[in-house]
């Protein structure tokens, strides 16, 4: 039977005490950049963690690992991860395999990681440049959900989380699909005026923001429930991946949400990723150009990009070849095929078996 994580949805980080079992000696891990945080934690072990797609590495693993041992943690202690998604996949891995795994709990900071990378049980870090090719699946025992703590992300970081409110959403919700992208468009016109989406410290209509995050969450967790192996409904989960992965990649993902250093954020491919889908949709005669031009409108609306990037070492746009030569290396070939989401309309997508050599055929004016 698979385990659920018990998911709390607070409006307050005092109210974090409520889900921790203070009879575990308790570790944390947690994103360098929440020192403003620190004080909800300091009674607890901390550990500060440097965090970029480049410290998703077992280097990493080993130093945290070894910082666990050296503070007394043993096989009764509960390790808490605090941050995004590079934070919560780094700290469940090391929970999973310290002392042949103990348990834990996460404390998701970015949307991105809230509506998502928080939830399932996917553990992993990277290898040369390979997304998650070493990791678990094992079940964090609760997340603690705060979404008042995204007001004080840099607009980009706050974006790249949209993208996969939106791909739930055209999963499972055409109803609160259409709710999303005007809540998100609105605050893309509020950051266009005032320059943040929180100028006052908060969100215009956080109880919004907060059922549309309740919602991700929900829908997640219960594939998660029923698929936890990835074997069959789960799958759909990956919904422009296979085209962001690659993309990623080819452009290295952003070190930082401040916008001047080079590469992408995952967000950000998994929205160019899901217009590529959707378009491929349309080449293959699955989806309309109406669906396809839709979804390419509202991301661009709510501040995402749509188009591919250009290549961080070449000032030029990435070429189709490039993009499929790195699909080659995806997790998801399987000998001369590859498995691909397509979306056919809200609430329809289809899991298909792509020969590589057809997707080559299929590809060649994608971009």
């Amino acid at each position: 039977m698979v385990k659920v994580s018990t998911i709390y949805i607070r409006e307050n980080l005092n109210e974090l005490a409520s889900a921790i079992d203070k009879k575990s000696s308790i570790f944390v891990i947690i994103d360098n950049n929440l020192k403003p945080y620190c004080s909800h934690f300091s009674q607890f072990n901390t550990i500060w963690l440097n965090t970029s797609e480049n410290a998703k590495t077992l280097d990493t693993v080993a130093e945290l690992t070894g910082k666990l041992l050296e503070a007394g943690a043993d096989r009764a202690s509960f390790i808490i991860g605090v941050g995004g998604g590079i934070t919560t996949d780094i700290a469940g891995f090391v929970a999973s395999t310290y002392k042949r795994g103990v348990k834990f709990g996460f404390v998701p900071t970015t949307l991105l990681a809230q509506v998502d990378a928080s939830i399932g049980g996917k553990n992993g870090v990277n290898y040369n440049s390979y997304k998650n090719i070493i990791g678990t699946i094992n079940q964090p025992e609760w997340i603690f959900i705060c979404p008042q703590m995204l007001s004080t992300l840099n607009p980009r970081e706050f974006k790249a989380g949209i993208a996969e409110v939106l791909k739930t959403f055209i999963l499972f919700d055409k109803e609160y699909y259409k709710v999303a992208v005007e809540y998100f468009a609105q605050l893309e016109q509020l950051l266009e005026k005032e320059g943040s989406y929180a100028p006052d410290g908060e969100f215009c209509n956080l109880s919004l923001l907060t059922e549309i995050i309740g919602k991700c969450a929900q829908y997640k967790s219960a594939v998660v429930e029923r698929d936890e192996f990835e074997r069959g409904e789960r799958r759909m989960l990956n919904l422009g991946h296979t085209f962001a992965h690659a993309i990623e990649k080819i452009c290295g993902e952003a070190c930082s949400a401040d916008g001047k250093q080079s590469g992408i954020m995952h967000g950000e491919a998994v929205a160019i990723g899901m217009v590529l889908a959707a378009k491929l949709s349309v080449k293959m005669g699955m989806a309309t150009g109406e669906f396809a031009d839709m979804i390419e409108h509202d991301l661009k609306r709510v501040g995402l990009p749509v188009d591919v990037p250009v290549h961080p070492a070449t000032g030029e746009k990435i070429a189709v070849t490039s993009l499929l030569e790195a699909l080659k290396k995806d997790k998801k070939v399987n000998g001369e095929h590859i498995n691909f989401i397509i979306p056919q309309d809200l609430g329809c997508v289809k899991d298909i078996k792509i020969l590589i050599k057809e997707l080559e055929d299929l590809a060649c004016d994608l971009c």
